[in-house]
């Protein structure tokens, strides 16, 4: 094995949206709903997203506090909401020549990740591709196999 690895970022799981639902049921006995964040009774509207029912002001990022909309793509982190952009502070990777948050297929070696477009290939001063045939030489330059 080359030690070349292609990888996407972890994915969020199944159900990683949220949705408005109210309690408002005519008669009978009703079921105390409790909001997934603050624990308090949720009367009214709800959200719900993660297997739990949330105030809508409650549904916010565990790290910076920001409010998560539905319909806002989020990360789940222990069973609480992680906005995307601190999902990619706190977890993602970095491109080691550009410097930007990796958002998708990454090329990894060794400790170091890059996105394919930031990487060219040192014979021939192409992009790489996702389905490229890459070898390394000394260690630091990537060259498609077709150049060698």
């Amino acid at each position: 094995s080359s030690g070349i690895n292609a990888e996407w970022p972890l994915r969020p799981g199944e159900d990683f949206s949220c949705v408005v639902d109210s309690d408002d049921e005519a008669g009978g006995t009703q079921d105390v709903d409790i909001c997934g964040m603050c624990d308090a009774i949720i009367e009214g509207q709800y959200l719900t997203a993660l297997d739990s029912k949330f105030h809508p002001d409650c549904f916010a990022c565990v790290n910076c506090k920001s409010k998560i909309e539905p319909g806002q793509d989020f990360y789940e982190r222990n069973d609480k909401p992680l906005c995307v952009d601190c999902y990619y502070l706190l977890y993602g990777y970095k491109c080691k020549v550009c410097e930007e948050y990796i958002k998708g297929q990454r090329l990894v070696w060794g400790d170091d990740a890059f996105h394919f477009q930031c990487v060219k290939c040192t014979s021939c001063s192409e992009a790489l591709c996702e389905t490229d045939d890459l070898k390394v030489i000394n260690k630091k330059d990537f060259v498609h196999v077709k150049c060698c």
